[in-house]
């Protein structure tokens, strides 16, 4: 189904304009989303505007959520032995 993903999203950047193009990718690189995230986040926009913002969007790594996760943890557990 990934490989169909990509192929479509392929598709779909070969039939935009150059400008639009160049603008997706400066925006990826920016904001370290990957282009399809940056399409999908654009329709869901443009079909409601309410439902997403580009701005409220900070999609974490997982390798920094499992840190996050962890230092969570430690402290969660400080305190309850505080307490």
């Amino acid at each position: 189904m990934q490989a169909q993903d990509t192929t479509a999203l392929k598709n779909i950047l070969d039939y935009l304009p150059e400008r639009i193009k160049q603008a997706i990718q400066e925006y990826c690189q920016e904001t370290q989303l990957s282009p399809e995230l940056v399409i999908e986040l654009a329709i869901a926009h443009f079909l409601d505007v309410d439902s997403v913002t580009f701005d409220d969007c900070q999609i974490e790594s997982p390798g920094v959520l499992r840190e996050q996760n962890k230092i969570l943890k430690i402290e969660l557990a400080a305190a309850k032995n505080n307490s």
